[in-house]
């Protein structure tokens, strides 16, 4: 079986979620295409996704087209669920980015650009929302060169509300009785059309020599030329293809689809291990669940013991007997780990209203916490509070939503703030410290030396099981109070004891480390992003004050005379509800994007 899977990327309403709905419509997976303004969406299903018409979860589908089976990852766009899209880009072979023709290429659309490149994801491009009047196909275009630094290739052009062009073939598709596009006959634009084709000829010369030949010699070439060359093209990565449409009235959707079978292939999977775990979810029915792409074709009789595989259709989930290479499932009975290592920048402070709440509500993030990698939560017992460390102000409201909604907790939340790091100072010399308790004691003596800040700890000497807990529990806590400590390389020069009771040696451990690293030893460190902040050009002034009141570094900043961008270094402190003051600040017209850059 000829198995593929596609991630859809894109800025924050740039129309990812609709263009995944048409495409799952036109391929006859679904009866009926969704609006993600009604609610109706079947990529996005949780009540959050519905209530705020945002993608939170990557939603996972599946569909055929032109006999091969296709996996369909629809990936959140909004920055405090970057890890999701991390997962969506994980068990992908290729990624269909969509950019607005309204708005161009907007900071996540241009955070998203960066990531596949670091990936080596293969891409195609889809123009969505060009049937708008306000609509610059032909900007959005020059864009792609000015910002991506590579050629566009266009092999769909649309006619407004008549439907589209289809430059490989040269064919013009436009809505039938059913609603669903087909060859129809087609005078307009068709110069234009042509052009493009030739266009499209001399982009794919640059990558088969034969092509080329037959083009200088003024020979005829064929559609079948046109593909093979384009093929070698998009494998080169010289030029990114392009595809132009609205995917809100179904337009341009069978040539992008079309296109990926044609130029997007399956990765090749070479590996010894069953497969990989790509995050874990939650499902009706089963619990929690992980997301497996599997390395193997396995008859049910093979399963590993006590694993049961299920097809994923959004939130539904059916029960298979056969998994094939490449493809991806649900998987109940697979023990839960670790995926991957985030730094959450943020954390906020919630505690039960009714004491009696207590364990359920531990339990419950417990699970949330289990199903979400990008978020930690660190009990404290002895107020009966618990802190949620999470990636964005959104997160946090997204993970009230379903205690309350999911698991029925009723919690209390003080503000966000974000995540503080102790970070040792100075070199220290060694402290000795005996504990006694019973029969047993330890003698400890420790010194300390200053490490890469962005390292928790290290340890030099022979620590025992209970030695490194108790620095575990020690650095996490912090001396200050105020985060976590880092950056401090532990030496062990003494280790005596005497006696069973191992709990005397980690206290006699933890108690040295308190000894050794006194307050004034520390230093505290925040959290700083690399942002890019688009704004309408006449918002440009305004804009650059915000940013430098907030005690932003501006690096460099430029734009086209409609919208300017900045460049900046910021620290996250200062950003807490930065969605909603920008577009204050604009009259609606701005949004930004971040990474983090690093403790300072």
């Amino acid at each position: 079986m000829d198995i593929r899977s596609i991630a859809i990327l894109a800025h924050i309403d740039a129309g990812k979620t609709t263009l995944s709905e048409r495409i799952l419509w036109t391929a006859g997976k679904i009866l009926r295409a969704g609006n993600v303004e009604d609610g109706l969406a079947t990529m996005d299903y949780l009540f959050e996704e519905k209530v705020k018409g945002i993608t939170i979860e990557a939603g996972i589908s599946n569909f055929m087209w032109r006999e091969i089976w296709w996996n369909l990852i629809d990936a959140p766009g909004h920055i405090d669920f970057g890890m999701e899209a991390d997962t969506a880009l994980e068990a992908a072979d290729g990624v269909v980015l969509v950019i607005s023709a309204v708005d161009g290429i907007q900071p996540q659309t241009f955070a998203a650009w960066e990531k596949l490149k670091s990936m080596n994801k293969p891409c195609i491009i889809f123009f969505n929302k060009t049937d708008l009047p306000e609509a610059r196909l032909e900007e959005s275009f020059l864009e792609i060169e000015d910002q991506f630094g590579v050629r566009p290739v266009l092999l769909s052009w649309p006619v407004k509300d008549e439907g589209t062009w289809d430059v490989l073939s040269g064919k013009f598709l436009k809505h039938n009785a059913e609603g669903k596009e087909a060859v129809f006959d087609f005078e307009k634009e068709k110069n234009e059309m042509e052009a493009l084709r030739r266009e499209a000829y001399e982009a794919a010369s640059l990558a088969d020599d034969e092509l080329l030949v037959k083009l200088l010699a003024g020979k005829k070439t064929e559609n079948a030329d046109l593909l093979s060359g384009l093929q070698k093209l998009f494998r080169k990565g010289s030029r990114i293809l392009c595809y132009a449409g609205s995917a809100k009235k179904n337009i341009g959707i069978r040539s992008l689809l079309n296109g990926l079978s044609f130029f997007l292939k399956a990765q090749t999977i070479k590996s010894e291990e069953f497969g990989q775990v790509i995050r874990y979810r939650s499902f009706a029915g089963i619990g929690e669940a992980a997301i497996f792409k599997s390395y193997k074709n396995l008859h049910k009789d093979e399963f590993p013991a006590g694993l049961k595989f299920y097809r994923i259709h959004a939130q539904n989930i059916s029960e298979v007997s056969d998994i094939f290479c490449g493809d991806i499932y649900a998987v109940k009975g697979m023990p839960h780990k670790k995926i991957g290592e985030y730094s959450p920048l943020l954390q906020m402070r919630i505690e039960c209203l009714k004491h009696e709440d207590w364990k359920h509500t531990g339990e419950s993030l417990k699970s949330i916490g289990r199903t979400d990698n990008s978020i930690k939560i660190t009990e404290n017992p002895s107020d009966g509070s618990w802190i949620l460390h999470a990636m964005g102000a959104v997160q946090f409201d997204f993970i009230l939503s379903r205690l309350k909604r999911e698991f029925h907790c009723e919690v209390k939340a003080g503000e966000p703030h974000v995540e503080l790091r102790e970070v040792l100072s100075k070199n220290l010399d060694a402290v000795e410290n005996f504990c006694q308790a019973g029969e047993t004691n330890a003698r400890i003596s420790l010194s300390a030396e200053c490490l890469n800040k962005d390292e928790r700890y290290e340890l030099v000497g022979e620590f025992l099981p209970e030695m490194k807990e108790a620095l575990d529990e020690f650095c996490e806590a912090g001396v200050l109070g105020k985060g976590s400590l880092h950056g401090v390389k532990f030496i062990l020069h003494k280790l005596e004891i005497s006696g069973e009771n191992r709990a005397v040696v980690k206290k006699a451990c933890f108690d040295a480390a308190k000894m050794l690293i006194e307050p004034s030893s520390v230093e505290i460190q925040e959290p700083w992003v690399d942002l890019i902040v688009q704004c309408p050009v006449a918002f440009a002034g305004t804009v650059a004050n915000d940013l430098l009141s907030r005690g932003a570094k501006i690096i460099n900043s430029g734009g086209d005379g409609k919208k300017h961008r900045f460049h900046a270094n910021a620290p996250l402190s200062k950003l807490n509800r930065y969605t909603t003051e920008l577009l204050s600040l604009t009259r609606g017209g701005g949004n930004y994007s971040f990474k983090f850059a690093g403790f300072f």
